[in-house]
């Protein structure tokens, strides 16, 4: 009976023991797990906001160079409009020095 009694303790020994360290690895394991997930997160939000401030620096130099071709566009439209009422301008001089063209050769014709 006695080896009975060495067996039973043995067992109960050994299964505290099995699961005493059981705990201390899962939870080692656990804290490794937490750490691993915690730089994860930190590389990630660290990526993010490089990411972020990259895309605001990038906004604004598209609106420097949108408010650039504005101010570029709007003065090509001034121009524009100034050499197109030259044009009309030179359109209805010519005109006129047609017309005198031809009353100038037609007096010429008629020997005026």
């Amino acid at each position: 009976m006695e080896w009975i009694s060495a067996i039973i303790a043995s067992v109960v020994t050994g299964m505290v023991t099995y699961s005493v360290a059981n705990k201390q690895t899962n939870g080692s394991v656990e804290q490794q797990y937490t750490e691993n997930i915690t730089k994860l997160f930190t590389f990630y939000k660290e990526q993010v906001d490089a990411l972020s401030d990259e895309v605001k620096q990038l906004k604004t130099q598209i609106k420097d160079i949108e408010n650039k071709y504005v101010k570029d566009i709007n003065g090509y439209k001034v121009i524009v409009e100034k050499l197109e009422d030259e044009v009309e301008m030179l359109r209805e001089e010519n005109d006129e020095l047609k017309i005198e063209n031809a009353i100038l050769k037609g007096d010429k014709e008629n020997g005026i």
